[in-house]
């Protein structure tokens, strides 16, 4: 029944879209539902749209007027600190719509990305609606990069992964190697894969480098707070290097809120967050680190 709700969400989402001239791609959620027996069980909680970069502003005037409010609030965030989607939620029926504006793990140029993965859709009908997906390599790979981006701890990727491992032959998983290559996406790719059994003989069956950045490495471990942000400093110099460390401490009112719920209830408990947040990166700042330099050891062996 929940699957329904959402699949009438998507629908109407895309309607919405069409009636801006915006092209959208549904990820995940009903799109993966061949790779699953029927009698699954399987249920999934929002629904993912994705559009081209260029598209992002009016598709989030399009959820405002179906009722739909992002759960954070993302105003003065530096685009380097955005999540590749912003979650929205429509409160009297409980609908939820992650809209992507770009995919994790692929590093080239989100328009690119958009065109080439756009270039081999699929139709399905969702929510009595005919909608676009990924054609099966894309789906393939994409789910492959989920599971990189939530990790061996996180139980959100890896059913996706081990489903496509089931489902998908060797040729369409050779097609979803050279679409990684197109879109930068190699060692995200290669890093998901071998999060599994399978997906270990699978790399070795078809080539797969074994090769990693620290980044890569460390999401695929679901790091520990904190962790990230010692490879964004890693890789900046000089003054960018201190505004990162700057926005870490003292980021936007939005973002606190949406960290430290408490903060959002008046502007005493705000300062309160602001308070709090050195306390909570000092506090944490040790489990990130060392979680950092074992990511970077694991991205050394692996070149």
């Amino acid at each position: 029944m929940w699957n329904l709700r959402i699949d009438a969400s998507i629908g109407e989402v895309v309607v919405a879209l069409r009636a801006r001239n915006i092209d959208s791609m549904i990820l995940k959620g009903p799109t993966f539902n061949d790779w699953y027996p029927p009698d699954s069980g399987r249920t999934y909680i929002d629904g993912d749209v994705w559009v081209s970069p260029a598209d992002v502003p009016v598709a989030e005037q399009a959820l405002a007027a179906l009722g739909f409010v992002p759960t954070a609030d993302e105003r003065g965030l530096p685009e380097w600190w955005q999540e590749h989607a912003s979650s929205w939620l429509r409160e009297h029926d409980q609908g939820k719509i992650d809209l992507h504006r770009r995919l994790q793990g692929a590093e080239a140029e989100p328009r690119l990305v958009w065109s080439t993965l756009w270039a081999g859709r699929d139709p399905i009908l969702i929510g009595g609606v005919s909608v676009w997906r990924l054609s099966e390599p894309g789906r393939a790979l994409y789910a492959t990069l989920h599971a990189t981006h939530h990790g061996s701890e996180d139980a959100r990727g890896l059913p996706h992964l081990e489903a496509a491992l089931a489902a998908v032959d060797d040729s369409g998983w050779r097609a979803a190697l050279e679409l990684a290559r197109q879109l930068d996406a190699v060692e995200a790719f290669a890093t998901g894969l071998r999060l599994l059994p399978a997906g270990t003989e699978l790399a070795a069956r078809i080539d797969v480098p074994d090769a990693r950045s620290v980044k890569t490495a460390l999401l695929a471990s679901t790091p520990p707070p904190v962790a990230l942000g010692f490879d964004q400093l890693h890789g900046a110099r000089g003054l960018r290097r201190m505004e990162i460390l700057l926005r870490k401490v003292f980021p936007p009112p939005g973002f606190i809120c949406h960290w430290w719920p408490p903060a959002g209830r008046n502007r005493g408990m705000l300062v309160l967050g602001y308070l709090y947040r050195p306390i909570w990166l000092v506090k944490n700042a040790p489990a990130g680190y060392r979680a950092w330099r074992a990511a970077r050891r694991k991205a050394s062996s692996s070149s």
